[in-house]
């Protein structure tokens, strides 16, 4: 009987187990992940909290990026040193320790608990690691129900260590190559813009209002990351428009402004041939309906109402807000307030009505000064 509850006790772990490795690597979104990884353990294992603490870049301090728990608010984003408490000296040795009594301790760091007000009796602290690289450590804070974690709750947590250090290091490999696309399409788009002096910043302008819109109409983060993007590449087509045509002072004839609107599709065609394809789509449409309208006068192809994507109907108000307001050779530009009442007075016509209230409340709301609802938003987005 006894070998059978054992056996029936070790089938669960090992399902809890891959229930939590399917969640912990189904996302590679770093926030989530570390939430993820943080409430797999505690639940797990039975704990009362749990925090998990994560090594810097240059591997001087350790950080507390994700919390489970009562003080859990007070204990985020606490930093300690290289070595410092039992957390330091777990990612110091790569070695797992469970403690009965965390007062009684050398190692024990308490001005954690004496920032969060937070009685830390017992402990798990397991750390996690990759090929040998210790990437940062977790700990499972006062068993629930009994006094002090067994030898199998830390078996179970030093197995299931193994599998959030994997999911923690293919969401830190993620973010880096989501900085690095990040800062080569502005790079691009600088580069694009370089090219005409009257549009420098103009992507730049463009991405960051688009961005401010989608967080005014509810976008999720993932919908707004893209639309950044999207939004910085908008242009991209006017890299095979001819300096002559696209730097002209004066008015365009009517054969090189057809020639500008090829733009839309020579950007499509270039970004069409970006890889991962599935991962450009939103900036493939983006580049190509950002001049369609509402009502089927726009180009390329005569689109109207929803038939527009909804990328393309944001990145069309920001467009044409920057274009009316940003000094020309032949034009001084209008001011922002006269630029939202333009928007306004095409609602529902050219623009999407949603996207127009959306903009023209974010300028009203701040009377008009970008410059400082810019800096109540941090500068420009942030992966």
């Amino acid at each position: 009987m006894t070998q059978l509850k054992d056996l029936e006790s070790k089938v669960q772990e090992l399902v809890t187990l891959l229930e939590a490795s399917k969640q912990l690597n189904s996302n590679l979104e770093m926030g989530e992940v570390l939430e993820s990884i943080l409430l797999q353990m505690v639940q797990v294992v039975g704990a009362e909290a749990g925090t998990l603490w994560v090594l810097n870049k240059d591997r001087q301090k350790i950080k507390a990026v994700a919390a489970y728990g009562a003080s859990a608010s007070k204990i985020l984003n606490i930093e300690l040193a290289m070595g410092e408490g039992i957390v330091g000296k777990v990612i110091g040795t790569g070695e797992a320790q469970l403690i009965e009594n965390v007062a009684a301790n050398p190692d024990w760091a308490n001005r954690v608990d004496h920032s969060s007000g937070f009685v830390t009796e017992s402990m798990i602290t397991v750390p996690l690691a990759v090929k040998g690289n210790v990437l940062g450590a977790l700990q499972l804070l006062n068993k629930k129900d009994i006094a002090f974690f067994s030898e199998q709750d830390i078996s179970l947590a030093v197995a299931l260590a193994n599998q959030s250090a994997l999911a923690l290091h293919n969401s830190q490999m993620y973010d880096e190559l989501q900085r690095m696309l990040l800062s080569m399409i502005r790079t691009l788009a600088k580069v694009l813009d370089a090219r005409d002096p009257y549009t420098a910043g103009h992507s730049e302008r463009v991405a960051k209002y688009s961005l401010w819109i989608a967080q005014k109409l509810g976008l999720d983060t993932h919908d707004c990351e893209e639309l950044y993007k999207a939004a910085l590449l908008h242009d991209i087509g006017k890299i095979g428009i001819p300096d002559a045509i696209l730097r002209k002072p004066g008015g365009l004839t009517g054969e090189e402004f057809a020639a500008i609107k090829q733009h839309t599709v020579i950007g499509a065609d270039i970004l069409s041939n970006m890889e991962p394809k599935d991962a450009m789509v939103p900036a493939i449409r983006t580049a190509l309906s950002h001049h369609e309208r509402l009502d089927g006068t726009g180009y390329p192809h005569g689109l109207a109402g929803a038939d527009i994507p909804l990328f393309a109907r944001i990145v069309g108000v920001a467009d044409a807000f920057d274009a009316m307001t940003t000094a020309r050779s032949y034009s001084k530009g209008l001011s922002f307030r006269l630029g939202a009442e333009e928007l306004i007075r095409c609602r529902e016509t050219l623009f999407d009505g949603q996207v127009v209230d959306a903009f023209a409340g974010i300028l009203a709301d701040c009377d008009y000064r970008l410059g400082q609802y810019e800096e109540q938003q941090g500068r420009g987005y942030k992966l």
